[in-house]
């Protein structure tokens, strides 16, 4: 007996690597098998973010002084834009744009608000403190799939994150299933004495559907290797011609 690990490195050894590819909108790729290496197009995130809602802030400032008025500030989509005069601080909102300049974001559960509107910190922030700097998840020019990595609910939305909205995909695997034995019958009809139901054959068929794979099911063929070996040279035949959806695959049976 052949040990498993060697059988499936035979087989494998005799697939022909794919070549042809299909380019696909995200929405239309799930479960497919990406085709080619994705470059990122964009720095992610694409600017100096706040990672807190609290208030920027630079170090120099607060050196001098741990109270600072409020200069203005910073939402996401819409970033600080006026004058950031010196010993001030700009209240920002998570994923808001950092002010130039600022060397780190306090979050606001570290902050006392005064009456005058002014606001005092409790201790010295460490530098870069709460913020995303540019192309820190992801560099342009990264690769962010390779060729082979499924498409799913995880990669998907990555390549939405980057701008991008199609990719290309090798087509779905169309894999044949059929069962062999005279002892086996379809489900629903009566079982006649030294029979047994045919439940193998859907329990493959249903893995290959999980895995992204186009299954095509021959049904139960006779036990007899005439019939078998008929049947297997007519499946071969017709997926090299792509029809597989107009064989009365009774006459194996």
């Amino acid at each position: 007996m052949l040990p498993l690990e060697d059988a499936l490195a035979q087989m494998l050894n005799q697939l022909p690597f794919p070549t042809k590819t299909e380019t696909l909108a995200l929405t239309e790729a799930a479960d497919r098998v990406c085709a080619e290496d994705v470059i990122s197009p964009i720095n992610v995130p694409s600017f100096d973010n706040s990672a807190m809602d609290g208030y920027a802030v630079r170090l120099a400032d607060l050196q001098q002084s741990m109270t600072l008025s409020v200069a203005g500030k910073s939402f996401a989509g819409n970033p600080f834009q006026g004058e950031w005069v010196a010993q001030s601080a700009v209240r920002i909102m998570t994923g808001a744009m950092i002010p130039e300049g600022a060397d780190a974001v306090v979050m606001q559960e570290d902050v006392t608000v005064n009456e005058d509107g002014s606001v005092t910190f409790s201790a010295l922030p460490k530098a870069n403190q709460n913020i995303r700097r540019i192309g820190e998840d992801v560099k342009k020019g990264d690769v962010v799939l390779h060729q082979g990595d499924e498409l799913n609910a995880v990669s998907l939305p990555l390549l939405a994150s980057l701008g991008i909205a199609e990719v290309k995909a090798f087509p779905r695997l169309k894999v044949a299933v059929l069962s062999t034995g005279d002892e086996l019958v379809p489900v629903g009809k009566p079982l006649e004495a030294g029979q047994i139901y045919d439940t193998n054959r859907l329990a493959v068929h249903l893995m290959l559907e999980q895995l992204g794979c186009e299954v095509i099911n021959l049904g139960i063929i006779r036990d007899d290797p005439h019939a078998l070996r008929a049947a297997l040279a007519m499946h071969a035949e017709l997926a090299k011609s792509g029809d597989m959806k107009n064989v009365d695959w009774a006459q194996y049976k």
